[in-house]
């Protein structure tokens, strides 16, 4: 049947939207193709932000990764910890413990609220964490001891080479035997295990008492 002046409606069931007018098949595959090139753009980057966002997941993973691998327990600088606690009282960790399920007792750690809420609660959680802390603390001391034997030597070495007095020489000498090896002490006494014989202080202090008592 016919409509208005000079329009034609088919009515062959092209399907809703194809009733009125039809749609030539050129202007169909024209009109594809375009959506087509639409989506691709769409899916393709543009320029360097487009892209670094293309990278932008894959560098978060690296990034949870590396965060992830410093909370294994190793030593963290001055304050010597992970998101769980800090071997020092730094915000938010300002809450004192000490380990208790540790192998090596009483190392003192401390953690934030959250945690005392939390993983303080879990005994099995809080074991992890302390055998964390246990590891930090081992790596401290080994860090702590280095730093006192390389002073040490130093005013040794002062003590013998300064361009001074002799009294000054003689002054540094002194010091230099009364300095005391607190850290590397305290690491052979909690961890033995990681201080070769040969080094120990406390053996060293045996063959030469003249350096006072601990």
């Amino acid at each position: 049947h016919m409509g208005g002046p000079g329009v034609r409606v088919y009515s062959s069931g092209f399907g809703p939207g194809m009733a009125f007018g039809g749609m030539n098949p050129n202007m169909q595959a024209r009109a594809r193709a375009q959506q087509q090139q639409q989506r691709q753009q769409q899916r393709e980057p543009q320029g360097p932000l487009g892209q670094l966002a293309q990278f932008l997941p894959l560098l978060l993973i690296l990034v949870f990764s590396f965060l992830n691998s410093s909370e294994d327990g190793s030593y963290g600088g001055a304050t010597g910890g992970s998101r769980y606690f800090s071997l020092t009282p730094v915000r938010p960790h300002t809450n004192p413990l000490s380990t208790k399920l540790a192998k090596v007792k009483d190392i003192p750690y401390y953690v934030s609220d959250q945690f005392l809420r939390t993983v303080a609660r879990d005994r099995y959680q809080l074991s992890q964490v302390e055998r964390m802390v246990e590891r930090s603390y081992e790596r401290y001391l080994i860090d702590e001891c280095k730093n006192q034997r390389a002073y040490k030597r130093k005013l040794e070495t002062l003590s013998v080479k300064s361009r001074t007095t002799k009294a000054e020489r003689e002054k540094l000498a002194k010091k230099a035997a009364g300095f005391e090896l607190t850290r590397c002490v305290e690491l052979e006494d909690l961890f033995p295990h990681v201080v070769p014989q040969k080094d120990r202080v406390n053996q060293q202090r045996t063959s030469q008492p003249h350096h006072g008592e601990f």
